[in-house]
C-alpha cells in the first residue's frame, strides 16, 4: 500500500505540473486574442479554474455529512494561498521583475475590496461554528452583489498589454481545447495526490476539519502553486496576483457557500478557539498580500515571504497539536 501511495502521490505531481503549463499558456493566449487584461483573465480562468478542486471537495464532502472539511478546506486553501503559493512564487521573481508592474490599478483594487467585505461576511456567518442553507444564500447572493459593484464602479474594460500578430495566436477552438485539457490534468493530478493524503491521514485518525485545513487545502492549493511558480517563470506578475485573489474569493463565496446548501446533515459545530486561530491567520495573510504587492524594496518583499512561510509552517504543525 505504502508504494501505491507513493506512486500516486508521484504521478499527482506530474499531471499537475503538466496541466498548469498548459492553463497557464492557454490563458495567456486567451488575454492576447480578445484583448484582455492579464490580471482578469487570470482572476477568471486561472483562479477559478484553480479553485476546482475546492468547489468539488465542498460538494463531495458535504452531501457525505462532512461539510467541516469543506469549511477547513476554504479557509485553510485561502491560508495556503498567501502563505504557502503566494510566498513560495514571489520568491521565484527576480529583481529586475518585481522593479516594474508595481502600480496596482482599479481592478486590482476591486476585487481585493470585495476579499475584504466576502471575508468579513464569512466570519460573521461562522461565529456559531457552523453554515446553514441560509447562511449560504446570504453568501452567494452577497458575492453576486459585489461583482455588479465591482463591474459599476471599477472594471475598466479592455486593455491591450501587448501587441501581438494575429498569426502568432493558436485558433479560438484549439485555445479552448487546451484551456480545458490544462484543467482536467490539474483536477485529476489533485485528486490522485488528495486521495493518497487523506487515506494516511485517515489511518491516524485526524479530524474531519484539520484535514480540511491541512491535507486537503495544502493538496488543493497545488493548482494554484503550480500555475503561479509557471506564471513566475514567464514573468508575469498579474497572473500572480490574480490567481491568488481570484481563487481566495472564490473559496469564500462559491465554496462556503456550497458547503451550506448541500450539507445532508448539520454537523457537530466547530470551536470558536479553532475558528479564531484560523481567522487571525487569515487576516495576517491578507494584510501581508497587501503590503508585498505594493511594496517596492525587493529585499524587503523576500524577508516578508520567507516570513510568511515560516508561519504557515508553524501553523500547520500547531494544527496536529505538536509543540516545538
Amino acid at each position: 500500500m505504502t508504494i501505491t501511495v507513493f506512486l500516486l502521490f508521484v504521478l499527482g505531481l506530474a499531471l499537475i505540473s503538466y496541466g498548469a503549463n498548459v492553463l497557464v499558456t492557454s490563458t495567456e493566449n486567451i488575454s492576447k486574442k480578445y484583448n484582455i487584461s492579464y490580471f482578469l483573465s487570470s482572476f477568471i480562468f486561472i483562479g477559478l479554474a484553480t479553485s476546482s478542486p475546492e468547489i468539488f471537495i465542498s460538494i463531495i464532502s458535504s452531501l457525505d455529512g462532512k461539510s467541516n472539511i469543506a469549511i477547513g478546506n476554504a479557509l485553510g486553501s485561502n491560508i495556503a494561498n498567501i502563505a504557502f503559493v503566494f510566498a513560495i512564487s514571489y520568491l521565484f521573481l527576480k529583481k529586475d521583475i518585481l522593479s516594474v508592474n508595481r502600480f496596482i490599478d482599479r481592478e486590482t483594487y476591486g476585487f481585493m475590496f470585495i476579499l475584504i467585505i466576502i471575508s468579513m461576511l464569512v466570519f460573521l456567518i461562522l461565529k456559531d461554528g457552523m453554515i446553514s442553507v441560509n447562511d449560504a444564500l446570504l453568501l452567494i447572493s452577497s458575492f453576486f452583489i459585489l461583482i455588479f459593484l465591482y463591474k459599476k464602479f471599477f472594471y475598466q474594460g479592455s486593455k491591450n498589454y501587448k501587441e501581438v500578430d494575429s498569426e502568432q495566436l493558436k485558433s479560438n477552438m484549439k485555445i479552448f481545447i487546451n484551456l480545458i485539457l490544462g484543467l482536467l490534468t490539474l483536477l485529476i493530478g489533485t485528486e490522485l495526490l488528495l486521495d493518497s493524503s487523506i487515506k494516511v491521514a485517515k489511518y491516524y485518525g485526524i479530524s474531519n476539519y484539520v484535514i480540511g485545513l491541512s491535507i486537503t487545502a495544502i493538496g488543493s492549493s497545488i493548482p494554484e502553486l503550480a500555475s503561479s511558480i509557471e506564471s513566475a517563470r514567464k514573468k508575469n506578475i498579474d497572473f500572480i496576483i490574480g490567481n491568488i485573489l481570484g481563487s481566495n474569493i472564490f473559496n469564500f463565496a462559491i465554496v462556503i457557500s456550497l458547503a451550506g446548501l448541500f450539507t445532508s446533515e448539520l454537523p457537530k459545530p466547530l470551536y470558536i478557539t479553532d475558528l479564531l486561530r484560523d481567522i487571525i491567520m487569515i487576516l495576517i495573510t491578507m494584510v501581508s498580500f497587501y503590503i508585498i504587492i505594493k511594496n517596492h524594496n525587493y529585499l524587503f518583499s523576500k524577508i516578508l515571504c520567507t516570513l510568511l512561510l515560516g508561519l504557515f509552517t508553524m501553523y500547520q504543525i500547531s494544527l496536529y497539536g505538536i509543540s516545538l
